[in-house]
């Protein structure tokens, strides 16, 4: 039963571990909000019911004040919706007794070697790995897996902290950029071919349902970076009704119970071999499109999953989404037209930028914007980004 105060106040109470998205959902779902933070922005400050600054580090420190604010008044939830604060937000959700995404289900999903291992114990398909901790075992874990090769560091950095490798040299570079004295193990991985699919599910009493299934595409040299995404995928019924029972499958595997996910897959010519699997909502721009063919905002259901509240939707308003991401393959000064910039709620275009006219990019700098028809003609898209002007002016040193 929601927690209440002797002022009559029964909303629902709930504690959120960082997270600027999810305070702005909870205080519109009408829930009493408690927001950790490390420290709390002043305008997050003004919005939550109740800001705490604390070390989130720190999780005995994080549990007391927990149990001293539960005290009281009854906590309902605790979520978390940024990999970095996950393991503590299920922590907190555990040892208070509330519902929320299992702390095994998010270690497995914090710790890449502990998620392959489950899944392989469950007869799925995951890449084929070896941990390393060291440039020579890892130039010789390559060589017996076959390049390219992916070098990943086992937790955290998501991304960030993976490097494709075509050979020894690069490996050894890989190791050496990735290293980190808190955690030393890294994972040399076998680059798996196929197309690459983003799912969103929502998982409730360990029963999963997806919420989108989008066609992914990245460009894999040095690190991966995403370039876009299609609604619909462009699979069969048959296939993507395998893909759907693949990652409901793989999440069961993983122990989620109470929770959504963002998981990435390729097909290969096998089967379906998960690549990861992130128990939060997707990045970018991905929650506004999942919402604009789907219906359910991803954020708001993480909230609704924790109070065991039923699941939120609105009518799609898209059936069609071509996602792309602006990336530069030189390095230099952007230049763009800013009058081209669009802004508004589907099914309206979409184009935005990261960076400002004069500013510097490189190819190692990821994504810098995006652009987002949903449209299903292609021409569509392509006048978008004509009408963007884009253009890298290099720099006389890198010009060389």
């Amino acid at each position: 039963m929601p927690g209440w105060d002797e002022d009559g106040d029964h909303r629902p109470t709930v504690v959120s571990v960082s997270g600027r998205r999810v305070v702005d959902v909870m205080v519109e779902a009408g829930v009493r909000t408690i927001l950790f933070d490390d420290p709390t922005p002043l305008d997050l400050a003004c919005v939550a019911d109740v800001p705490v600054d604390l070390d989130l580090d720190d999780w005995s420190a994080a549990e007391s004040v927990l149990r001293r604010l539960h005290h009281q008044r009854p906590i309902d939830a605790v979520i978390g919706v940024y990999d970095l604060r996950l393991p503590l937000t299920a922590y907190l959700a555990a040892r208070l007794g509330v519902r929320g995404l299992s702390l095994a289900a998010t270690m497995n999903c914090n710790d890449k070697l502990r998620m392959r291992l489950a899944l392989r114990a469950a007869a799925l398909g995951v890449p084929d790995h070896v941990v390393v901790a060291e440039p020579g075992e890892a130039q010789a874990a390559a060589l017996r897996l076959g390049y390219p090769v992916l070098v990943k560091k086992v937790t955290g950095a998501a991304g960030a902290g993976t490097l494709v490798c075509r050979d020894p040299r690069q490996v050894k570079d890989a190791v050496t950029a990735l290293h980190d004295e808190t955690d030393p193990r890294l994972l040399v991985e076998a680059y798996v071919d196929g197309p690459e699919y983003a799912i969103q599910s929502v998982t409730r009493d360990s029963i999963t349902e997806v919420i989108s299934v989008l066609a992914q595409h990245s460009a894999m040299d040095g690190r991966p970076v995403e370039l876009g995404y299609d609604f619909p995928a462009g699979l069969d019924e048959s296939r993507e009704f395998d893909l759907r029972r693949f990652v409901a499958a793989a999440l069961e595997a993983l122990g989620f119970d109470h929770g959504i996910a963002h998981t990435q897959v390729r097909l290969s010519l096998t089967g379906p071999v998960l690549i990861n699997v992130s128990a939060r909502p997707p990045g970018g721009r991905l929650c506004e499109i999942t919402e604009a063919v789907s219906g359910v905002d991803m954020v708001r259901a993480a909230l609704d999953v924790a109070l065991g509240a039923p699941l939120g939707r609105r009518a799609p308003v898209a059936d069609h989404v071509r996602y792309r991401c602006v990336t530069f393959d030189q390095a230099g000064t952007v230049n763009y037209d800013i009058g081209a910039l669009t802004e508004g709620a589907a099914p309206a275009p979409v184009i935005s930028m990261d960076v400002h006219p004069g500013d510097h990019v490189s190819p190692e700098g990821g994504v810098y914007g995006r652009i987002i028809s949903y449209d299903g003609d292609p021409v569509s898209l392509e006048r978008l980004t004509d009408a963007l002007s884009l253009s890298v002016r290099p720099h006389p040193s890198e010009g060389r």
